[in-house]
């Protein structure tokens, strides 16, 4: 083992042992020294060095406090290091790497002939072979990141994206993660808000939000600048909004135990109504568990998830013309839609003012409590009484009467969500029937009024690379064997399509293989050495945990291991 790795483990163990200590109630004097010599030296690398000598033991609680404040900006440093580190790598969106694109396609296209093709042709096929060179670069250098720092190609592509807006076009959000003021949290929110800002007005924008770098978290920062963009930007940001009403989206991703996420994005007042009727669904269903049997375990929670299932479910049956003669209409209208499902949401999503929820919330209300019709349907409710079953549809947005009566363009303010241009304020003011409408004076700030892959191998052997490798072969690449393919890691002699010469690789790597990113060194239990022609690294596979051994035991003898078969 290498010594200075011992070293540092056993400085890492002795830091957290030290760390769950209780704090004395002054600090040793070296300690404290050392600390303050800390917090003076600035966010740096010696700074860092200072901490890391310091025994945690041996700090009082506040200056425990002071240590991790300090720590944490030093942190927020090291992003910014981490990010121009991760652009090094990358390189530019433009420039030199534009030379090299122009100079393979310089090349391809005299190797080919292209160039004696008609002048249009020749065109198309010069820009399809620069677009195509780009995306193979770009594929190369995101699985090299990823596999340098043992992320997924997918992570690490955004980690390239992200640190080639912070350096070249966010250079002042960079300064102040350097200047330890903005940590990771900070940077993403500055990316995510500012990414699609022309640049005369990011930088009005960060002259309105840098001045508070030193004392605003996150969210805060999102606040600031939402509110800046509204105000600099209003009918900008009131055509984004307006444009952004139409989009919706239902995702999925799998969890650990069984269990699965399913997520919904769209118009936030849509999403936030959907969410409370869900809530009110949620507290009757929880009630009438309850009253049935007191000791059942039932959170609201639950009863959310219940309420969303129950209704898909049904309304499914009832598309397809599967439901029971028991089983109850969620939209009344199905019928008369002859099935449709986008006639039978457009029809009931109209009448409820843009939110399904309304059509779920409506039907339970219009049955009395009865949306089954049968004593038995585990949803025969009744939402009088319940707690917060029969709230009245509200949000509410905050504007200066100044704003509201077209005399101003202030941003207006609805809570839970942020900031928004006054034009979308008043739109909101103007729906009286849907919002509750809440005034305060410009002035003193009162509340004015309330309202709401022979070269093919066989089949067999397809199979059996596919059983074997179970996913691609880079080591950070999660891509399936069913979205793979099946590939040479030496070039086909027409002898070598066997097991040891064979890999899984997806798409996207395999054309970085292709085109010569990448040499693969492949092996009979199918791990693979991805080794880089750009730096000259090697990144190893690993087997699958599905084909893993038991876990080792290891004997008294030092680098001796034994397997337990069982």
């Amino acid at each position: 083992m290498n010594p200075t790795s011992t070293a540092y483990t056993e400085t890492a163990f002795d830091a957290m042992h030290a760390a769950l200590a209780p704090p004395p109630a002054v600090s040793g004097d070296r300690d404290q020294r050392l600390l303050s010599l800390a917090v003076e030296a600035g966010i740096n690398g010696h700074s860092l060095s200072l901490l890391e000598r310091i025994d945690l033991a041996r700090l009082s609680a506040h200056d425990r406090i002071t240590y991790l404040r300090h720590v944490t900006s030093c942190a927020a440093w090291f992003e910014a290091f981490q990010t121009i580190a991760t652009a090094a790598v990358a390189g530019p969106t433009c420039g030199w790497p534009e030379d090299e694109v122009e100079e393979c396609v310089r090349r391809g296209m005299d190797e080919s002939g292209a160039d004696v093709l008609p002048d249009a042709e020749r065109h198309a096929v010069e820009a399809h072979a620069r677009d195509e060179e780009w995306q193979v670069r770009e594929r190369a250098i995101a699985l090299e990141v990823s596999m340098a720092t043992r992320v997924s190609p997918r992570t690490a592509g955004r980690r390239i994206d992200s640190a080639r807006l912070l350096v070249e076009s966010l250079p002042r959000a960079l300064s102040e993660a350097w200047s330890g003021h903005w940590g990771y949290g900070h940077l993403r929110v500055a990316e995510k808000e500012l990414i699609d800002v022309p640049a005369p007005l990011r930088e009005q924008v960060l002259d309105d939000v840098i001045p508070h770098a030193g004392t605003d978290h996150p969210r805060r920062l999102t606040d600031r600048l939402r509110k800046s963009l509204a105000k600099r930007d209003a009918a900008g940001m009131a055509g984004r909004t307006r444009e952004r009403a139409q989009q919706r989206e239902v995702a999925m991703w799998t969890l650990k135990d069984g269990q699965a996420r399913l997520a919904i994005t769209g118009p936030y007042d849509a999403v936030t109504e959907t969410m409370r009727q869900l809530t009110a669904l949620g507290h009757a269903r929880r009630a009438a568990v309850r009253a049935t049997d007191p000791d059942t375990p039932y959170s609201l929670d639950a009863g959310r998830f219940d309420a969303v299932t129950a209704a898909v479910g049904r309304l499914h049956e009832q598309m397809t013309g599967n439901a029971s003669a028991k089983s109850p209409a969620v939209h009344s209208e199905a019928a008369g839609d002859a099935g449709n499902l986008a006639g039978v949401i457009h029809s009931e999503v109209t009448r409820n003012a843009g939110n399904l929820a309304d059509v779920i919330h409506s039907e339970v209300t219009r049955d009395a409590g009865n949306l089954a019709g049968d004593a038995c349907d585990p949803w025969n409710l009744s939402p009088a009484g319940t707690p917060g079953s029969r709230p009245r549809k509200q949000a509410a947005i905050i504007v200066d009467a100044a704003t509201a009566l077209h005399l101003a363009d202030e941003p207006g303010y609805v809570p839970g969500y942020g900031w928004v241009p006054a034009a979308i304020a008043r739109e909101i003011l103007a729906d009286a029937d849907a919002w509750r409408r809440w005034l305060i004076d410009d002035t003193t700030r009162t509340l004015l009024d309330a309202g709401a892959v022979r070269y093919r191998p066989s089949e067999a052997l397809r199979d059996l690379i596919a059983a074997r490798d179970v996913t691609c072969t880079a080591d950070t690449c999660t891509r399936p064997a069913s979205e793979a393919q099946i590939d040479h890691a030496i070039d086909f002699d027409v002898h070598n399509t066997t097991p040891a010469n064979l890999h899984l690789v997806c798409g996207p790597d395999h054309l970085a293989v292709t085109a010569g990113h990448f040499l693969i060194d492949s092996h009979e239990d199918g791990r693979a050495l991805w080794v880089s022609h750009r730096s000259g690294h090697a990144y190893p596979s690993y087997v699958d945990p599905l084909h893993e051994r038991p876990a080792a035991t290891a004997l008294a003898e030092p680098g001796i291991t034994t397997y337990s078969d069982g």
